[in-house]
């Protein structure tokens, strides 16, 4: 039966109900990105500007049944994903849920039948087009959502314009034992190439650990990250205090992989983790080859170990680089973006 629909929204996150915020969180099997912490790490330091935030919080009958954080952005469309799609966009703020750095999208959601989840999913597509007038912003939406999330359908009944932005990756480990039989399944020419850079590697000396991040550790991270995401027009996307301060709040949900050469860091990346898995979210490195390997190459091969050592299901990849995500087995996910209002 259904009951009655009442949606809470909060303008700090410390204004959330946690323990409701956390059940729904839990019984959705979200990601990282829906964390607690990870909420109240980029409030506290945001990767890219926003104005205002809205967490809105769904009840059935005075139980949580969804959440969702959203993000008065300054900037809606700071890469030209929307307008590249053909949606509307401009220059000027949008509130959009989750934010660009989150590449899975979704309204994390209790398990419900279909017609209550539609119901849910309705009313919060409500709430935000509501929060957009309150907020005065010209645009609200979803970005980075996966195609076959029910929300685009919900979103089409709203009369919101969809269209795919971008593909996302994945890695299912589907319970591999160990990082050798992970390499069993890639293609011969792959696994012959990632065998050989990591007997090179270990010929030069090369080290490589998973660790706890620290703030000097950060830095060389963020400015690798930068070096390489400067070749795709995006190396503000980084903002070293910001990133430095982020990562940290995030405490246990965050590890630093890196790849030493000596006494110099070659490559090294932010890894998130959730229950369920390993994100490979950003990283960098400072040369395509090192003494006759790619420390690219090796560090994925890190990241996959511990991931598959550290019981994860499931290794995300996030967004673009094809060519290499799929060398590594990964399987393809469109993303969509749905939005709501007009620019210009």
């Amino acid at each position: 039966m259904n009951g009655r629909l009442e949606i809470e929204v909060a303008e700090e996150f410390d204004k959330v109900d946690l323990e409701a915020w956390t059940e729904v969180v839990g019984a959705a099997a979200a990601p990282v990105h829906y964390t607690p912490a990870y909420l109240r790490a980029y409030q506290a330091s945001p990767l890219s500007p926003f104005g205002a935030v809205r967490y809105l919080t769904v009840r059935e009958s005075g139980r949580p049944v969804a959440v969702l954080p959203c993000y008065l952005q300054d900037r809606g469309d700071p890469y030209g994903a929307l307008a590249g799609a053909g949606l509307p966009a401009g220059p000027g703020p949008a509130l959009l849920a989750h934010n660009w750095y989150c590449y899975d999208t979704r309204v994390p959601m209790v398990p419900l039948p279909a017609e209550r989840r539609d119901r849910v999913l309705d009313a919060t597509l409500d709430a935000l087009a509501g929060q957009r007038q309150a907020v005065g912003a010209p645009l609200a939406g979803l970005v980075n959502v996966a195609g076959p999330d029910p929300v685009l359908a919900a979103a089409r009944r709203r009369g919101w314009r969809i269209a795919p932005i971008v593909a996302r990756y994945q890695l299912p480990l589907d319970g591999l034992p160990s990082y050798e039989s992970y390499l069993v399944t890639l293609g011969s020419r792959t696994r012959r190439t990632i065998r050989q850079y990591l007997r090179r590697a270990a010929d030069a000396g090369v080290t490589t650990s998973t660790e706890r991040p620290h703030p000097a550790l950060l830095r060389t991270v963020c400015t690798l990250s930068r070096e390489t995401a400067a070749k795709y027009g995006s190396a503000d996307m980084y903002p070293e205090q910001a990133f430095v301060d982020f990562v940290m709040g995030l405490g246990e949900h965050a590890r630093v992989v890196r790849v030493d050469h000596g006494d110099r860091t070659v490559a090294a990346a932010v890894v998130l983790l959730d229950a369920e898995r390993l994100h490979m979210w950003v990283g960098g490195t400072s040369h395509a080859t090192v003494a006759s390997f790619s420390p690219n190459y090796l560090l994925w091969a890190t990241e996959i170990r511990t991931a598959i050592e550290s019981g994860r299901q499931c290794v995300e990849g996030g967004r673009s680089n094809r060519p290499m995500k799929e060398r590594h087995g990964m399987r393809e996910l469109t993303l969509y973006a749905c939005v709501t209002g007009t620019c210009g």
